[in-house]
């Protein structure tokens, strides 16, 4: 008898292996990878000196920034900036590290820190059209145990403002439980 359950065990245990072999990698994959947030600069009016209802101080406070989000400059007639704090500060503009005048940049946050950002044209700094992002240093993604039934869940910290773990990853997992639940309940 012992035999004949292990013979009927071995095409539950290669479709449980094949169905962990291909769903488990995507599921990795989607959790490690960044997927960035686009942030519009100034919202709907874009990157322009700040009247009495902008601030670009108000907007960074209230968002969260993470390494792979990118930010989306929309301007006429102006340019942005990427200057070190000491240029942000002075509002000078002589030495930038980098320059963008296309009129619709997008600049992609690409490490912890901050980034500074100041507008090309005479006056509009110290109008207050400059900006200092954040960028959070983003923690490591853990498996957290999961019910004492289940499996291991992936577990990574809320972006705020929106960002989800993807329904893929969600379907994917449920695909792993269910075969790991289809094996618990052979063996």
């Amino acid at each position: 008898m012992a035999a004949s359950n292990s013979s009927a065990l071995l095409p539950v245990l290669a479709l449980a292996g094949v169905v962990f072999l291909l769903v488990a990698p995507a599921v990795v994959a989607e959790a490690a990878a960044p997927q960035g947030l686009e942030f519009h600069v100034g919202g709907p009016r874009g990157w322009r000196v700040p009247d009495a209802n902008t601030s670009y101080g108000w907007w960074t406070m209230k968002n969260r920034f993470r390494v792979g989000d990118h930010l989306y400059f929309k301007y006429t007639n102006d340019s942005v900036l990427l200057v070190d704090r000491t240029a942000f500060d002075a509002c000078n503009t002589t030495e930038p590290l980098a320059t963008f005048d296309d009129g619709g940049t997008k600049f992609v946050l690409d490490r912890p820190g901050f980034f500074c950002f100041i507008s090309g044209e005479p006056g509009h700094c110290e109008e207050g059209q400059r900006l200092i992002v954040r960028v959070m240093v983003q923690p490591a993604i853990v498996a957290t145990p999961g019910p004492a039934s289940g499996p291991a869940t992936w577990a990574q910290p809320d972006h705020g403002g929106g960002h989800s773990s993807g329904a893929a990853t969600a379907v994917a997992a449920a695909a792993v439980a269910a075969a790991l639940a289809v094996f618990a309940s052979l063996v």
